[in-house]
């Protein structure tokens, strides 16, 4: 038998195993965790931090090209008649003839007879005045005959008073030597004298019947005159077109009395055409340019002020989808100075031949054969259409061609060059559809240089693209 105080000792190591294993074993894992963890921590090697590679923003470009054609200067007007003619009666009488021709809405043709006046008064007139100019023909020719003679009588009278003088020379000899008497010297001088009297009286008759001869020299001019307006009347008795056009209004009928001045009809001059427009005042400063680089404004800085050069232009009308053209010439100023409303320049453009029309490809923007003009093209420019004007210029800069796209806001492109992306100012001088024509510097810009054309962000807190050499960019090229 074991004795007490043994049996109490192994009851005790038992117990104080439990105890360390209940209380010992869990801080004993969490320290072997730690020290497991810093262990295999300090095993692990960290990963290789790579720098992310640097994308440089992508832009389409396209190529800056020379715009090689002129500039066309664009407006809208209307077209209004060339001449609107207000035919009066020139002779008073009345009206025995109205042609079917003076119907308002008919065209005719220069010279066409339209109304007629009674013409017997002036016919009687033109009989009576040329019986007038035949009787001082032949008064002028009768004194021309009497001036002839007279100046016949005029030699043989002065033979006679050769003849007196030198018998008086001789009765004055014959005197002085008494061998003549003083009675017989007085008849000899008498004689001389008497031969002198009457050379005097054919010498002033000549003189006479000469002013006669002018005075109804004179006169007949003067009935000759008289003749001429007396034919000129009858002639105006038949009123005819002044010109190829339509008559407008007609403004009497047959059977009535009109008096010299009335106005008998409106007629409308269609051999031109004239379109009222109005430019503004920077598309005036192209027209003013041409006239400097022209030397006009230096011959006479007075008179051609207020002239415009005679350019090129073209008409457009537009109907039913399809573009019809004409081809005229910047003609002037429709008065002068800027309209107070507008703030715009009235101006007008001359077409010669408002027949000859064309049709436009909308698509090309180029003229088709006349023949491919369809039937229902109006035949010519009627007055009242509203049609749109492009004046061509010949501008005396280079002048360079890019997408619309590509103008940036404040008037300036984004130049790339050598990789590099600037923006630099130019001057937008037109727009057509899809393409803009701009003036630059060559410094800032010249053909061949690329711009960009696709949205640029990335511009906007990026001062060094205004500045130095630019940002780099990477190009895309767009055909």
């Amino acid at each position: 038998m074991r004795p007490w105080f043994m049996a109490n000792a192994t009851a005790y190591r038992t117990a104080l195993w439990e105890t360390l294993i209940r209380y010992g074993t869990p801080p004993l894992i969490l320290v072997l965790g730690v020290v497991g963890f810093f262990l295999l921590k300090s095993l692990r090697q960290p990963p290789a931090r790579e720098k992310p590679p640097h994308t440089l923003p992508v832009v389409e470009v396209a190529v800056v090209k020379p715009h090689e054609a002129g500039l066309e200067i664009s407006g809208d007007g209307i077209v209004v008649p060339y001449r609107e003619i207000q035919v009066a009666a020139e002779v008073d009488g009345r009206i025995v003839l109205k042609t079917p021709e003076c119907e308002a809405g008919t065209y005719v043709k220069q010279g066409t007879l339209l109304l007629s006046i009674e013409k017997r008064d002036f016919e009687i007139e033109v009989e009576r005045l040329k019986e007038q100019v035949k009787q001082a023909e032949n008064s002028v020719k009768e004194l021309g005959v009497e001036i002839e003679n007279t100046g016949r009588l005029i030699k043989l009278s002065q033979s006679e008073v050769q003849i007196a003088a030198r018998d008086y020379q001789r009765a004055e000899t014959l005197f002085g030597r008494n061998a003549m008497t003083q009675a017989e010297l007085d008849a000899a001088q008498r004689n001389y004298i008497t031969a002198q009297s009457a050379l005097m009286s054919l010498e002033n008759q000549l003189r006479l019947k000469q002013a006669m001869r002018e005075r109804m020299a004179s006169a007949r001019d003067q009935a000759v005159v008289l003749l001429q307006k007396a034919e000129l009347d009858l002639a105006r008795t038949d009123i005819r077109a002044p010109a190829d056009g339509v008559v407008v209004q007609d403004l009497v009928e047959a059977d009535s009395y009109v008096r010299k001045g009335t106005s008998v009809l409106v007629f409308e001059d269609t051999s031109k055409a004239q379109i009222k427009c109005s430019l503004r005042v920077d598309q005036l400063a192209w027209l003013w340019a041409v006239l400097r680089r022209n030397g006009s404004a230096a011959e006479d800085s007075q008179t051609t002020a207020y002239d415009v050069p005679k350019v090129p232009a073209t008409v457009v009308y537009e109907a039913s989808g399809l573009q019809y053209a004409w081809s005229g010439i910047l003609d002037g100023y429709e008065g002068l100075g800027l309209d107070e409303e507008t703030r715009m320049v009235p101006s007008r453009v001359l077409v010669d031949d408002p027949t000859s029309v064309r049709m436009l490809d909308s698509a090309a923007a180029e003229s088709r054969a006349a023949s491919s003009v369809p039937d229902r093209a109006p035949p010519a420019l009627l007055r009242g259409m509203y049609v749109s004007i492009r004046i061509h210029v010949a501008p005396d800069h280079s002048v360079l061609r890019l997408p619309a796209r590509g103008i940036q806001p404040g008037g300036k492109v984004a130049r790339v060059r050598d990789g590099r992306l600037r923006l630099v100012p130019v001057e937008v001088i037109q727009t057509l559809e899809d393409e803009a024509m701009i003036l630059a510097s060559t410094e800032d810009l010249r053909a061949g240089d690329r711009v960009a054309v696709s949205p640029t962000p990335f511009l906007e807190n990026t001062p060094t693209a205004r500045m130095g050499e630019g940002i780099p960019v990477q190009e895309q090229l767009i055909p």
